[in-house]
Order: C-alpha cells, then sequence, then structure tokens
C-alpha cells in the first residue's frame, strides 16, 4: 500500500475511548471508477466544527458535504482527458504522482507535477492526464459561498449523485 497511483490505501483511524486514545480501525481502502477517474474517499464529516465519531462515516457519499469537509484520493489514468465542472467548494490538492494539466474557463492551462499543491476556489476546471503514466492526487473540500464577486459558483458539470448533500 502507498501512494502510487493505482495501489491501494491504508487508512488508520483513531478515537477517544474515556481518558485513553485508541485505534478505531486500520483497513484497506479501494479505489472505485467513477466521474472519469478512480477515487475513494478517507473520511468526510458533514459538520462544522467537526463531529468527532467512533463509527466510519464513509459510503455513497456526495463530491462535498456542507458544513462539513472531505479528503479524497483521485487516479487520473494515462492519456485521459476529464471534464469541465466546478464544485462550490475550496479545494486543496497536493499531487503525489504523475503529471497534470489542469485547464480553466478562460482556456488558460497549467501543468502540475508531483510534490505541487493546488488551492482551487471554485473555479470551472478540467484535468487531463497527458502523460504515459496514471497521476495521483489527494484533495481535501471544505465548502464555500456559492457567490464570488458576484458571479453564481454552484456546482456545474457534477453528476447529481455527486453532488453536496445539506446536513
Amino acid at each position: 500500500m502507498g501512494l502510487n497511483a493505482g495501489s491501494p490505501l491504508r487508512r488508520v483511524v483513531t478515537h477517544h475511548k474515556g481518558q485513553n486514545s485508541a485505534i478505531l480501525s486500520d483497513k484497506e481502502l479501494k479505489l472505485t471508477s467513477g466521474f472519469g477517474s478512480n477515487a475513494v474517499t478517507i473520511w468526510r464529516n458533514d459538520k462544522y466544527p467537526a463531529e468527532l465519531v467512533d463509527k466510519d462515516p464513509v459510503g455513497t457519499d456526495p463530491v462535498i458535504y456542507t458544513p462539513g469537509s472531505l479528503i479524497r484520493v483521485v487516479d487520473f489514468p494515462p492519456n485521459s482527458s476529464g471534464h469541465n465542472h466546478r464544485t462550490a467548494s475550496l479545494d486543496y490538492g497536493i499531487v503525489f504522482e504523475g503529471e497534470l494539466e489542469m485547464v480553466l474557463a478562460d482556456g488558460s492551462k497549467t501543468v502540475v507535477g508531483a510534490g505541487d499543491i493546488i488551492v482551487q476556489q471554485a473555479t470551472l476546471h478540467q484535468w487531463n492526464n497527458l502523460t504515459d503514466k496514471p497521476a495521483r492526487v489527494v484533495f481535501v473540500l471544505l465548502p464555500s459561498e456559492k457567490t464570488v464577486n458576484g458571479v453564481n459558483v454552484s456546482e456545474t458539470g457534477v453528476p447529481e449523485k455527486y453532488l453536496p448533500k445539506i446536513s
């Protein structure tokens, strides 16, 4: 297990038991296909401040939860093109492996690679892997305002099953 694209991930979760902390779970997570890439949600929380729970909150879930947070790992297959989409969220993306082209609504393109960190502020964007090697990115998503500088930044191009759920 590790951070290489295509490999499963190990998730270790701790939780409080009385005065002592203990490991709640230690399991392997497999990425599944969907939305043009392979992904797995590591953990999500649908409250702010975060509710510390003693159960696994991950199941069939949307892209983000409001007003909570979500951490997800996404593998982008070699020679693949995504589609334009936007989530009403502030996303932190950390590229662990490979190289991706990020295309924004104005047509500008930026290449990001291993070690780069992306701060995505609810902009319409597309991810393309133009190489013959997979890419892996860890994303942390936090819900954002739906209007920025008078512009509606609600979800666009996101299948309904992935739309945010209001808690």
